[in-house]
């Protein structure tokens, strides 16, 4: 028999193994999709986040206030400065009259300002910085602040490290989750196919008293474990989708997975090529360890 030969007796017998043991087979499919599905929240969060962060990078802006004493001469000036700055996607100027009047929109603002008589505000212009340059902005901030005409510089660095923070953390507490989840299914799954092994040993014994090389004693049931994988992913991917596209709205009513529906498109997709490769992870390492046993050792 040519390598060839046997590379077809693996995948037959990794096709047949997986419907001769339908009942052990059926409990890996169901464990790897309830993993897949849990591990799912965890990967969905984690890509609401970045698209909230993208999002937030594109709308981020800076505003600077120029001093009262600043004149046209001094906002055309820095205008020009700060256009000419490779962080800054646009500039607007926003003079006080204009600030004044979206101010007195507040009614209270507005008596306040009827009040006092004058307008307390000063000219200032708006920036809208690229999505790259959140993190890349006090050597500016420093140089406008030392700007005899410039008063004050607020672009919410406070805010935005606050944000990132809590978007570090919410990650790492999503990894360890997970990876706990999927420590927890691969000691599961890997009982259930070392007895799923023991039932069909003579099958390893027949096959080694034929001589058989090891890969292809141990091919059969690495395969069936990588079609388990695939198998427990079309079961979680039905599944999502009849969330998505049924119950959704319902689940998100009563607090449930409504976070994940506000996944793009393409996010979806990315995410289900991503719990795929895991899900194929997760049933070919089990089997891997299942195969680890000492009797299927003791059969080299």
């Amino acid at each position: 028999m040519n390598n060839f030969s046997r590379l077809v007796f693996v995948l037959k017998e990794g096709f047949a193994h997986l419907f001769r043991s339908k009942g052990l087979s059926t409990t890996v499919i169901v464990i790897v999709a309830s993993t897949l599905l849990q591990l799912s929240i965890f990967l969905g969060i984690s890509r609401v986040l970045d698209n909230a962060l993208v999002s937030a990078k594109e709308k981020f802006e800076m505003a600077v206030f120029l001093t009262s004493a600043a004149d046209t001469t001094d906002l055309t000036r820095i205008k020009d400065t700060l256009s000419a700055e490779p962080q800054v996607a646009s500039v607007k100027v926003v003079t006080k009259e204009e600030a004044l009047q979206d101010f007195r929109k507040d009614p209270d603002i507005d008596r306040m300002v009827q009040a006092l008589g004058e307008n307390p505000l000063t000219d200032s212009i708006s920036v809208v910085l690229k999505k790259d340059a959140a993190g890349n902005l006090d050597e500016l901030v420093n140089r406008l602040k030392k700007d005899p005409s410039v008063e004050e510089v607020n672009y919410g660095k406070n805010e935005w490290e606050e944000v990132s923070n809590i978007s570090r953390t919410v990650r790492w507490m999503g990894l360890f989750l997970g990876g706990f989840v999927f420590l927890t299914a691969l000691f599961i799954i890997t009982n259930t196919l070392s007895l799923s092994f023991w039932a069909r040993k003579e099958d390893f014994i027949l096959l080694s008293r034929m001589g058989a090389p090891t890969w292809m004693r141990w091919g059969p049931y690495l395969w069936e474990g990588v079609l388990q994988g695939i198998l427990g992913t079309g079961l979680m991917v039905l599944i999502l989708e009849l969330i998505r596209h049924i119950v959704g709205m319902t689940l998100a009513q009563y607090g449930g997975l409504d976070i994940l529906l506000h996944l793009p498109e393409l996010d979806w997709w990315d995410l289900y090529l991503a719990l795929a490769a895991l899900g194929v992870i997760l049933s070919f390492t089990g089997s891997f360890l299942a195969l680890q046993s000492k009797w299927v050792k003791e059969l080299k």
